[in-house]
């Protein structure tokens, strides 16, 4: 038996017996786990090795691995994005995370499941991946993830196809996940943000975006331009450049606005969204009267001084809770694979632009 101390007992850690047995990590967990769906995937000779070299250097199965053998597993993987030190401050990760958080761990208290936490936040991609798999190789029967940084795709997608039961909410790039995806309608949060600014009587419009066009922002302007189209509105868009900082944009934006002159303005992200407000102040337009201004994922911003955002929001608390149930969902039917979730945006009433608290159409399967 190893040992330590005199008296004392050191336990073997599946990395130990791993490398001990000659197979992964994630090898070790799933056969320990002793489910007969896990442990099928694995010649006989390999599972034989591994509970043998298991047992002759201690090991004794903590509380996840005792979870998995039952009928129903209780611990799962809850992957937040993280993203690095200026995030974990900022309003933003605040405010929407905590709001997607909290709708997790109310479908978890309900299910009596319990979350492994972690976040992808990594100096670099192999050190998010390596996080994931700590994760995903201590046990867990399934996987939460809010938007999965590109270097998660694959393995991810791996974990589906192997019997997994994986959610990805809110993803990167939508159109690259066939299924197993939660997302918001950015199209038509796009093309609802139109309809306000045309309701206001609004003619002279301009979309605020980050110069990097990612997916989610791509499709929200595609639905603001055929908004724009339809109402016979003008549209200019402001790009700021990639590598501004949050509190840079407005110095970068309000000469542009003053020039400009638009009188309705769509900010297609959080951030954009509150630098485009206090650069209309900077820029002298005041808002609503002159200029009215509609953001994205913006509605729980406040400052003193400053008017609430009317904002394009998916609920968050919604999207948390909705992939806890659907991952408990997927494991009580032992599958793995789901049609993709469109959560309808909601417009969330501020002081920005007329219109608002509309109720959101039906939650959709593509």
């Amino acid at each position: 038996m190893p040992g330590g101390e005199k008296g004392k007992t050191i336990r073997p850690t599946i990395q130990a017996i791993a490398k001990r047995a000659g197979v992964s990590r994630s090898t070790v967990s799933l056969i320990l786990a002793n489910r007969k769906d896990m442990v099928s995937r694995f010649k006989p000779q390999t599972v034989a090795r591994v509970r043998e070299t298991a047992r002759e250097m201690g090991y004794r199965a903590n509380l996840m691995a005792i979870s998995l053998r039952s009928p129903h597993p209780s611990f799962f993987g809850l992957i937040l994005r993280g993203g690095g030190r200026a995030d974990a401050i900022s309003w933003h990760h605040q405010a929407f995370e905590g709001q997607f958080l909290a709708g997790a761990l109310e479908a978890s208290r309900a299910l009596r499941l319990y979350p492994v936490l972690a976040t992808q936040d990594s100096p670099d991609p192999e050190g998010a991946l390596r996080r994931v798999r700590g994760v995903l190789d201590g046990g867990v029967f399934g996987a939460v993830l809010r938007t999965p940084v590109p270097v998660l795709d694959s393995p991810m997608r791996r974990q589906i196809e192997q019997g997994l039961p994986v959610v990805i909410v809110f993803p990167e790039h939508p159109t690259t996940c066939p299924s197993n995806a939660i997302d918001m309608d950015n199209v038509s949060a796009g093309r609802l943000a139109g309809k306000l600014l045309h309701d206001a009587g609004r003619r002279r419009w301009a979309v605020v975006r980050e110069e990097l066009l990612w997916e989610p922002i791509r499709l929200r302007e595609e639905g603001v331009l055929a908004a724009a189209t339809e109402a016979g509105a003008s549209l200019e868009i402001l790009a700021v450049p990639s590598g501004i900082a949050e509190k840079e944009v407005m110095a970068w934006l309000s000469p542009k606005l003053r020039d400009l002159q638009p009188d309705g303005i769509y900010a297609s992200s959080s951030v954009m969204g509150v630098g485009t407000l206090l650069a209309c102040q900077a820029a002298g337009l005041r808002v609503p009267e002159q200029t009215c201004l509609v953001g994205c994922d913006a509605s729980l911003w406040r400052a003193p001084g400053c008017p609430g955002i009317t904002s394009i929001d998916a609920s968050w608390y919604a999207a948390g809770e909705l992939a806890v149930r659907k991952m408990a969902e997927l494991s009580e039917r032992e599958e793995s694979v789901f049609d993709n979730i469109v959560l309808p945006p909601t417009v969330r009433k501020g002081d920005s632009c007329p219109g608002g608290d509309e109720k959101p159409a039906p939650v959709t399967a593509h």
